[in-house]
């Protein structure tokens, strides 16, 4: 990244990997390596040895001790005793905190939306942009019920989702251009996939007002998503109700939800 270039424009940037800085001397690359480090694990996989991060990284199994090393011992990372797996550390959670506490519209909504929750049987989130994907801030549902990952701070591709299809609608058409461009470059394999669904959406846009995601990500998943704009300090969000394990049908969720949907986008941006 060059120093030439202004803050909106890093802003719109979404770097996959710090090999995109190569060249920028002001570019701290240990850190980075050790900030994707922590990106490695998962809910799926949530302990790896040095290997597995070696691999995944592409870096020596040295560099990759001396990073776990300094992790754990900084408290972002929890060695396994005996088998030499890591698992990320209870800092890591006192690092998001703050960043949620940062989102004060999230008080404000999180009892609208679990009424609209409770009236709908579907489950009530906002999203924000994270590199590529879209991460819940919020998450609400009537029920304990569910099959895929959805609380904050999961994850979903912004070309699969509802309501990454929603957010991209609520930046401006030049931005939202940019966006896909990096998406078709960056991430092929989620425009090759996803590409037709979201053209399809940004067309009828204008005519519906929403966005929606029907079977495509998970075959018994059906989302509907609106735009919530810039929220609180200027990040764009989305808001969406989801809903697993129930009959696809688009019609319906543009008939039924979406009223109710976007009568809760107006109440929490009031």
């Amino acid at each position: 990244m060059s120093n030439s270039e202004n803050p909106s424009q890093r802003a719109t940037r979404a770097p996959l990997t710090y090999s995109e800085f190569a060249g920028d001397r002001d570019f701290a690359t240990t850190l980075a390596r050790g900030l994707e480090l922590l990106r490695c694990f998962s809910p799926k996989e949530p302990w790896l040895a040095n290997k597995q991060l070696a691999n995944r990284l592409n870096l020596p199994a040295a560099t990759i001790s001396r990073l776990a090393y300094t992790l754990t011992s900084m408290g972002y990372l929890v060695q396994e005793q005996g088998h030499g797996r890591y698992r990320l550390g209870s800092a890591v959670l006192s690092l998001g905190y703050p960043l949620l506490e940062y989102f004060p519209l999230r008080r404000k909504a999180r009892p609208l939306m679990l009424q609209l929750a409770k009236d709908t049987g579907g489950s009530i989130s906002i999203g924000i942009r994270d590199r590529l994907n879209m991460v819940y801030i919020e998450v609400v549902r009537a029920h304990s019920r569910r099959v895929y990952p959805l609380d904050v701070g999961t994850s979903y591709p912004i070309l699969g989702t509802a309501i990454g299809r929603a957010w991209l609608m609520a930046l401006p058409p030049e931005e939202r251009t940019a966006q896909l461009n990096q998406i078709r470059v960056k991430a092929p394999e989620q425009w090759a996939r996803f590409g037709k669904d979201v053209e399809r959406n940004i067309r009828q846009f204008a005519k519906h007002g929403c966005c929606v995601s029907v079977g495509e990500l998970f075959p018994d998943v059906q989302a509907i998503a609106v735009p919530l704009g810039a929220i609180d300090h200027g990040e764009v969000a989305a808001l969406n109700c989801s809903f697993q394990g129930v009959a696809l049908d688009e019609a319906w969720l543009k008939k039924q939800v979406y009223p109710k949907l976007q009568a809760l986008a107006r109440e929490v941006m009031a």
